[in-house]
Parts: C-alpha cells; sequence; structure tokens
C-alpha cells in the first residue's frame, strides 16, 4: 500500500508540502525540487514537472490565484 504522503505528491498542494519539507535540509530550493520530483518519479513511473523553473512558475500562479480571491 502506498504511503499517504506519497499520493499527497499527486496534488499540486500535496507537492508544495514535500517541497517544503525538503527545503530545510537542503541548501537551495533547486535541491528540494530535485529530491521531491525523484520521489514523485521513483513512485509514478515519470517527472511531475519539466524542471525547477516551470514547478515555480506554477506555484507562484496557484499563490496569485489563492490571494486574489
Amino acid at each position: 500500500m502506498i504511503e499517504f504522503k506519497i499520493l499527497a505528491l499527486l496534488s499540486p498542494n500535496g507537492f508544495d508540502e514535500r517541497f517544503w519539507e525538503f527545503a530545510k535540509e537542503t541548501k537551495t530550493y533547486v535541491e528540494a525540487y530535485e529530491k521531491t520530483e525523484n520521489e514523485y518519479e521513483k513512485h509514478f513511473g515519470k517527472r511531475k514537472y519539466s524542471d525547477y523553473n516551470s514547478y515555480r512558475n506554477c506555484r507562484d500562479r496557484r499563490i496569485k490565484r489563492k490571494n486574489s480571491i
């Protein structure tokens, strides 16, 4: 059975939460992103985002949209 924290990676918010957990352990956000992507790829067989900039742009749009409501 797949752990909840792994299934949570499927949602954008779950991916963000895992990213911030890794950000506490790494020196850069790019490293945290790569650790999160590697975990996602290990369990789901593909990457969620093409690269860190793609992830950051999507995350920033979600934050902006959430704040404008």
